[in-house]
């Protein structure tokens, strides 16, 4: 798979569910989160302004 494959796949919105018990303290913690993937044109300012900062 070429890299290019992979971040098209991955375009959209994720959902990720993260949970922990700590028997000693009887205690529950539950992470859940979104993550947006989306897609941006090369052009777009903010995408150019970042790979300038990163090629200095």
């Amino acid at each position: 798979m070429e890299i290019t494959e992979y971040f098209e796949l991955s375009i959209g919105r994720w959902r990720s569910h993260h949970s922990d018990r700590y028997l000693a303290f009887t205690h529950f913690e539950q992470v859940l989160s979104n993550t947006d993937i989306e897609a941006l044109s090369v052009d777009k300012s903010a995408v150019v302004k970042i790979c300038l900062d990163k090629s200095r």
